[in-house]
């Protein structure tokens, strides 16, 4: 259990690694930027939210154990569990981006917060000391009063781990074999990390530990970074190895057939409650053969290949004239889908425009 949280001694060892620290902090706001820049939607947003605050994390490690923090208390014990707490929920919302192609936040995301809102509430009397006064009750009280957050988070990250680990067993079918494995590698990396910091939360000396904590946990995801650079055939090695069955390219060339046929001849994306087990029963095939054909015969997730026709034959009533007292809703529901808020999500990302305003460009074509 740890007894001791300000400055520990320093050798040879522990200074080099706090430099190693300090520069993938820097290099993590760098790539942060560059995340961001590239990728402005939720899905990028969150990925560069997630590495700047891993970044952060690293810092407010060195600071609160460097002499830094004696000089310049003022910031002695802010931000270091906001931030931890955020780990969890940001790389939830990132699987529902990854899952669900999720586009923007709701309000219920902002249960996320709970946690360190319940924090300021009941450690807001040391959070409000003067600098000098909080790090000296700190010090003093670490075992009573801190431990009692350290105990907390190492919770709240393993309650996230299970749930992404059930999220993803869950919904897998969702993801091309690709993802599934970058899911995956997401995962080992959050389950490493979350095992290290709750061992030495109960078993740790001092925050001397914490450095070969973060060491781990940075060469982890440098090894990661490594094995993709290095071989960019790793993920289709593993996925043959752990995500194929025994399923040959001539059984997935005959089950694309089928789909072929059932979406061609048949529209069977017409129908509203369509899911993969489903189109198991129409086609006499098991769920998860076709659920491979997908992702490594057809390079396309099932709820895609199923939007994609839709929309395909939403883009057919609009331009048709006997459908042209039709409400967009009645379209949408005539073309498979539930209603008018998922029908807009997808015909804006097949057609790059909203259902009205592709009906009206069409028109001032003609």
């Amino acid at each position: 259990m740890l007894v001791e949280f300000s400055n520990f001694p320093q050798n040879t060892a522990v200074t080099l690694i706090r430099y190693l620290l300090l520069t993938q902090a820097i290099l993590a706001f760098f790539v942060a930027g560059g995340i961001f820049y590239q990728n402005k939607n939720l899905k990028g947003s969150v990925l560069s939210l997630l590495t700047l605050l891993f970044g952060v994390h690293i810092f407010l490690f060195l600071y609160g154990t460097s002499s830094l923090e004696v000089i310049y208390p003022r910031f002695s014990g802010w931000f270091y569990f906001e931030v931890s707490f955020l780990f969890g929920p940001l790389l939830f919302v990132y699987f529902e981006c990854l899952l669900f192609d999720k586009q923007k936040l709701a309000w219920r995301d902002a249960l996320h917060l709970i946690p360190i809102i319940v924090y300021w509430v009941f450690y807001a009397d040391v959070l409000l000391l003067e600098g000098v006064s909080r790090l000296e009750y700190v010090y003093q009280n670490f075992n009573t009063r801190t431990m009692i957050w350290n105990y907390s988070l190492a919770g709240q990250l393993c309650l996230y781990g299970i749930v992404l680990l059930y999220l993803l067993y869950r919904y897998k079918k969702h993801l091309t074999a690709k993802h599934y494995t970058y899911a995956i590698l997401l995962l080992g990396v959050y389950a490493t990390s979350t095992a290290v910091i709750t061992y030495l939360t109960e078993f740790a000396q001092g925050w001397r530990d914490f450095a070969y904590y973060y060491l781990v946990n940075n060469l982890f995801i440098l090894a990661v970074g490594i094995i993709l650079y290095k071989d960019p055939q790793f993920i289709k090695q593993i996925r043959k190895k752990y995500l194929s069955s025994a399923l040959s390219e001539e059984d997935m060339q005959s089950i694309k057939q089928k789909i072929e046929v059932a979406f061609g001849q048949e529209s069977v994306y017409l129908k509203n409650n369509l899911t993969i087990d489903h189109l198991s029963a129409i086609l006499d095939e098991r769920s998860y053969h076709i659920s491979q054909t997908f992702s490594s015969f057809l390079h396309e997730n099932f709820n895609d290949y199923v939007n994609r026709h839709r929309i395909a034959h939403a883009k057919n009533l609009l331009l048709n004239p006997k459908y042209a007292h039709y409400k967009i809703e009645a379209i949408a529901l005539e073309s498979g889908f539930n209603n008018k808020v998922t029908f807009y999500k997808a015909f804006t990302k097949f057609v790059d425009d909203t259902p009205t305003g592709f009906k009206r460009k069409s028109s001032v074509k003609k």
